[in-house]
């Protein structure tokens, strides 16, 4: 007999996802399970904006859509986009971060945000950065981490331009195929339109650092926020996140 605890959740998150992202909501419900609601809205579409335009307007739109959810009570608010985060460094995405919990009503992180909260969690120090951006936003992304205290021992681009939401599975195996995983402590694939799970369970016992990606990381927080236990799917992409949460 069904269980229905996606009728009854434990907990329900808001999810802000980029208008053409495809990945966020398939993986981060797939790593949390089905004790945990997840309630997604949309940036708003805006195809006479370049890449850059948007990403300088992104932060405004993550706390202009805080409403977005309505009456929900929500226990956690997800702003899944790592793009805009770059540009502010640590001490801006931790500022964005504290307005969009003090518009939302609840505890808020943008998805850089949980990555750095996952590595700190792990202890990292050390970290390969795998980019699906074109170059001003791979070197953009790569001064963040160095921002936060991290030693990049590699940065690896996988296309000149941005093609996040059309990486093929195949493609991310075939990037951590050139990682030196032994100089590293983890290996952070960015983006939250790049599907990476399927890659992470792939080649999560063949590499020695600790595999993680942006939907990884803000599963993981979503789940350490709203007191879950974890998941079963979280346990066999990333053991040491699990860990975490029993």
């Amino acid at each position: 007999m069904a269980s229905f605890k996606e009728l009854r959740p434990s907990a329900r998150v808001g999810v802000l996802v980029p208008t053409s992202n495809p990945t966020v909501e398939p993986e981060l419900q797939y790593l949390v399970g089905d004790d945990i609601a997840l309630y997604a809205a949309r940036f708003p579409y805006t195809p006479d904006l370049d890449l850059a335009q948007r990403l300088e307007g992104y932060p405004q739109v993550f706390l202009d859509s805080a409403k977005a959810f309505g009456a929900i009570e929500l226990n956690a608010y997800l702003a899944s986009m790592t793009g805009a985060s770059y540009g502010l460094l640590r001490a801006g995405d931790d500022a964005l971060c504290e307005k969009l919990s003090a518009a939302t009503g609840t505890v808020s992180t943008t998805a850089c945000r949980a990555i750095r909260l996952a590595l700190e969690a792990l202890n990292a120090k050390s970290v390969a950065l795998i980019s699906p951006y074109p170059d001003w936003l791979t070197r953009r992304a790569a001064k963040y981490w160095e921002d936060c205290g991290y030693n990049l021992t590699q940065v690896v681009m996988m296309s000149e331009e941005f093609r996040a939401y059309e990486m093929e599975s195949d493609e991310v195996a075939a990037t951590l195929d050139q990682i030196d995983d032994a100089k590293c402590d983890a290996v952070v694939m960015t983006g939250t339109g790049m599907l990476t799970i399927p890659a992470i369970l792939e080649f999560r016992e063949r590499v020695q650092a600790t595999l993680l990606s942006s939907n990884l990381c803000a599963a993981w927080w979503i789940m350490d926020t709203v007191g879950s236990k974890g998941s079963e799917n979280l346990d066999a992409a990333c053991p040491p996140l699990q860990k975490l949460l029993v």
